[in-house]
């Protein structure tokens, strides 16, 4: 066992390193910050970012994995760092010259960085024309442009006409949605040697094959070669540590699945609720984990990764739905635990629980309504379209609501309590349980009668339990 502590306390150890071997970040020097935004009046001024931007990120890294490959030790030096958070800030310049309005949320700051390199890769090889043939400001204003095409090409940089980037000259979303398959046709294509703009050689197979983002870490050096041979648009390297999160990932839910099954055999119902909650909380650690490696140090790209974060979002929104449902339901008993002065199967009880119940479904519905909204997809017209199919849902659950709001009404009024002989309904009996649906009723023959709620909220009820006298009325003889 001590064995066993001390190895798991080298991989966490190991594992911090890493992580601060390629997150950690110190200031910079430079004029630029991570507000300060592209210039995009215009197409020339927006294609200068872009291409500027780009070669300056692709430059500094360049020279800082060359200097960090002639240094020693685990980690980035500072200087190696200053270099790679000079470049992020080029870099997410250049980015910051797309439109990605119609990618979704949880994509879209990976999108925009495969995409950035993607156009690079393109526009290296197609050439671009001399300075003075792209549209400046006044060129704009005197001829009222809002769209210009890079001559043999379908890449257009278009004028933003509302939302956040309204009056901003940005790289189509059309433009963004096809570059992939523009890539394919055109990377068999030299580079441009001509190109006044300079080019960044290799850089969209330099960000794929390596781990991290941009800038990968010094570990990285040490892979073999034949672990950085692309398969299906990964590496070998890549594929292998996805298989192996996948099958830690299932092993964790065996775990999860036998704790699930041992907190179930628990028969206070107040610690069921309260534990019940930790299998939602370490499924949503899963997730984040998830996540983080896989847009993170493994650094997967394309449309696997988009696949693969629109799972684990909708996961993460499923997960995250389901724990507040517990956590509604944790407080619910926890509530009916302290009412100890009343019955477990009062009308007081009953609707506290399902009242929690209720609210607890209402609150998931609104996270999973977010957490959909995250990865594109439109929940609002999807309801509007259910249409007639809506209406006849909505008649088929009308019983159920008058019999819930029976129920309340029964609540509120407490004509009867569970014990009393009542008469209601056309039927006589003592009432054994009072639910948000009907009520229950034993007769004298020993029959057990459910009254639905609407009748018995609209019927007269006759409880002779609570009578104050009872009339006696004997004939004696003489």
């Amino acid at each position: 066992m001590r064995l066993i502590r001390k190895l798991l306390l080298q991989a966490i150890v190991v594992f911090a390193i890493v992580l601060l071997n390629q997150y950690v970040v110190i200031g910079s020097n430079t004029n630029e910050t991570p507000l300060t935004p592209p210039i995009t009046t215009s197409p020339y001024s927006t294609l200068k970012e872009f291409i500027v931007n780009m070669n300056k990120a692709y430059f500094l890294l360049k020279e800082a994995q060359e200097q960090t490959q002639q240094e020693g030790g685990f980690m980035h030096s500072p200087a190696v760092r200053q270099k790679g958070y000079a470049a992020k800030l080029a870099f997410d310049r250049a980015v910051n010259t797309l439109n990605l309005q119609e990618v979704a949320p949880i994509s879209r700051q990976d999108v925009g960085t495969e995409s950035a390199l993607l156009l690079k890769e393109i526009l290296d090889r197609v050439g671009l024309p001399p300075v003075s043939q792209v549209p400046n400001e006044q060129t704009v204003a005197a001829k009222s442009m809002n769209r210009w095409n890079v001559p043999r090409s379908k890449i257009t940089i278009e004028l933003v006409e509302e939302g956040y980037h309204a009056g901003e000259f940005l790289f189509s979303p059309e433009t963004v949605k096809r570059l992939k398959p523009f890539y394919k046709a055109i990377k068999a294509l030299p580079y441009n040697e001509s190109n006044i703009w300079k080019a960044s050689p290799e850089f969209y197979n330099f960000y794929i094959s390596t781990p991290g983002h941009l800038l990968p870490p010094k570990w990285s050096k040490w892979l073999p070669k034949w672990t950085t041979i692309l398969f299906k648009g990964q590496t070998i390297w890549q594929w292998f540590s996805l298989g192996t999160i996948i099958l830690v990932a299932i092993a964790t839910i065996s775990r999860v699945q036998r704790l699930l099954k041992w907190y179930q055999t628990t028969s206070d119902n107040k610690q069921k609720a309260w534990f019940g909650l930790l299998v939602p909380l370490l499924a949503l650690g899963m997730i984040s984990v998830w996540q983080f490696l896989i847009s993170g140090p493994l650094n997967i790209t394309g449309k696997i990764l988009q696949n693969l974060l629109k799972i684990a979002t909708i996961l993460e929104a499923s997960v995250l739905a389901w724990l507040v449902f517990m956590l509604f339901n944790a407080i619910g008993c926890n509530f009916i635990a302290n009412m100890s002065q009343i019955e477990e199967k009062s009308l007081q009880v009953i609707i506290a629980r399902n009242g929690f119940r209720l609210l607890g479904i209402l609150a998931a519905l609104t996270v999973f309504y977010y957490g959909s909204a995250a990865i594109g997809l439109a929940v609002g017209p999807i309801v509007a379209s259910l249409g007639v199919g809506g209406i006849a849902i909505g008649l088929g659950v009308r019983p159920y609501i008058e019999n819930m709001v029976g129920g309340l009404t029964l609540f509120v009024n407490r004509p009867m309590q569970i014990g009393d002989f009542c008469e209601l309904g056309g039927v006589t009996g003592t009432i054994e349980d009072i639910g948000l649906q009907g009520t229950l009723i034993r007769t004298s023959d020993r029959q057990l009668i459910t009254v639905p709620n609407t009748v018995v909220s609209t019927s007269q009820i006759v409880n002779h339990s609570r009578r104050d006298k009872y009339a006696f009325n004997r004939t004696l003889a003489l």
